[in-house]
């Protein structure tokens, strides 16, 4: 099936809408929502996990495969969630974790019982070496109920499964089979290049028996019947067409997400270069042949019109950034809130954060004489809790998410849902119009780029009939003399003299 023209909301549910008043979304607030996410044109819901967990890396630390977390509901919800879904002529896509469970998992329990059998699924050492977690801390800890390290490439609650291990495996596809069989129409894969680590070795992401495992899933569970894609950060365009030739459907590339960072490290960071991005975009347009996705935003990265352009000129920067990437050859990712110019949050004080990576990075910061002032300017800026606020349905005093207090902190920044659709400006018809435009019109965008340039700021993308511009700057353009034929989109009465600040423009032939 081509997927190329499809759109894929995510959702993090702690944070979409809650119906019962504890503070926490919930898979019943999800299906109340089905039908604005069909107006807005949207194919797939992806979830993030909600199965259940302790929450300690916000449930990226699964302590059941095969259930939900009762916090978001029950089992019957999500099965009625997929119906209403598929009612709908949507699908939903279910978020899972195979590089490692949760401590709470009863294997891992068993393991530490000292079931010898279970032991086998995690990956053991009489000595840690020196590798780190992604989380700012060792990647080893100690367990003295077998006096043993286990490793964990994310937080100590988190121990990275053995995927060595032929019965970890085939434990892993009866439980994707079993969602399968549920009716899911998805998987995101997190960190699933990861799966083939070799940490003696200190081989963490893309181990030599990772392409073996991922071949092996994908013929034992969903083949090439469902939408898969996988987080794999880093990847080359040569990677992910092996990836993609080996069992996914769709790798996640981030390249144009990281450019800001100094020295591959998130916490520092430097003003967008939007020639660079306009490298990346021309590489993955037209060196990568499989399917294709783009992303804007997600749980993990702060919000682009906040990182990149200037977040109290809402419209124009949302649905500037709208405009680049919806036109684009491959399947669109949008994030909850995006389409309504949802902006970074501003949490003032440590104890607000709750994101486990946040707070590490903040004491590590702290232990090296980073003052605390810095030290909250940088979480401010990339801390994953930037995304993962509850959304603003509207501008009552609990939001519209259903509880005045949420897990939490509620976003300073009170735009909301309600505003936006009552405007002339509105960013979710503007995103309705684009994605109209390329289904529609899909064989128009489903093309290498026959150019694209970045000159004064200004973003020209030409493939076939088509134009792009897109002023990236905060000031007008004077003397724009682009001759591209007819006007068919813009966020702005045309001026063809000028070029608006964060204009942008599709022109026809």
């Amino acid at each position: 099936m081509n997927y190329q023209d499809k759109v894929v909301y995510q959702i993090y549910p702690k944070s979409f809408l809650d119906t019962n008043n504890d503070g926490i979304g919930d898979i019943p607030g999800i299906i109340t929502k089905l039908d604005y996410l069909k107006a807005l044109g949207v194919d797939y819901v992806w979830l993030s996990p909600v199965n259940k967990s302790p929450q300690h890396d916000n449930g990226y630390d699964i302590s059941d495969y095969n259930d939900i977390d009762p916090m978001f509901g029950t089992l019957d919800d999500y099965k009625r969630l997929i119906a209403e879904a598929k009612a709908r002529d949507m699908h939903i896509m279910l978020d899972l974790v195979l590089n490692h469970t949760s401590s709470d998992h009863e294997w891992f329990k068993k393991a530490l019982a000292g079931d010898e059998y279970y032991q086998d699924f995690y990956i053991w050492r009489d000595e840690p070496n020196e590798l780190e977690t992604y989380f700012s801390k060792p990647a080893w800890t100690f367990s003295p109920e077998l006096g043993k390290y286990y490793f964990h490439l994310f937080d100590t609650h988190q121990p990275d499964l053995n995927w060595e291990n032929e019965n970890v495996r085939n434990e892993i596809y009866k439980m994707v089979n079993f969602w399968i069989d549920l009716g899911v129409g998805g998987f995101r894969l997190d960190v699933i290049d990861l799966i083939g680590k070799e940490p003696d070795k200190l081989i963490t992401g893309k181990g030599p028996n990772f392409l073996k495992y991922l071949k092996e899933l994908h013929d034992n569970t969903f083949q090439d019947k469902l939408l898969t894609v996988g987080e794999c950060w880093a990847s080359t365009t040569e990677e992910a067409e092996q990836m993609c030739t080996d069992g996914l459907t769709q790798v996640f590339h981030f390249e144009h997400l990281i450019k800001t960072n100094i020295d591959g490290n998130k916490w520092n960071q430097k003003p967008v270069d939007f020639t660079e991005i306009c490298e990346v975009i021309e590489k993955w347009q037209n060196q990568y042949s499989l399917s294709q996705n783009w992303v804007m935003n997600n749980h993990d990265m702060p919000r682009l019109i906040s990182l990149w352009l200037d977040d109290s000129k809402r419209y124009q920067s949302a649905t500037l950034l709208a405009t680049l990437f919806s036109l684009l050859r491959g399947t669109q990712y949008i994030y909850q809130g995006e389409e309504f110019g949802m902006a970074n949050t501003d949490l003032n004080i440590i104890d607000e954060y709750n994101d486990v990576e946040s707070i590490n990075a903040y004491a590590k910061m702290i232990a090296n004489g980073v003052s605390e002032e810095e030290a909250l300017r940088k979480l401010k800026l990339i801390s994953r809790d930037n995304p993962r606020v509850p959304l603003n349905w509207n501008d009552r005093s609990d939001r519209g998410f259903g509880s005045e207090s949420p897990w939490i902190s509620f976003s300073t920044d009170r735009y909301n849902c309600e505003q936006d659709l009552a405007s002339e400006q509105s960013i979710y018809k503007y995103y309705q119009k684009l994605i109209e435009f390329k289904k529609n019109n899909y064989h128009l965008i489903d093309t290498k780029l026959d150019k694209i340039t970045c000159d004064d700021n200004i973003i020209t993308i030409n493939k076939g009939p088509l134009t792009i511009v897109c002023n990236m700057d905060a000031v007008a353009k004077a003397n724009f003399n682009g001759e591209y034929g007819e006007v068919i989109i813009s966020n702005y009465p045309t001026n063809e003299q000028e070029l608006m600040p964060y204009e942008a423009r599709v022109y026809i032939k």
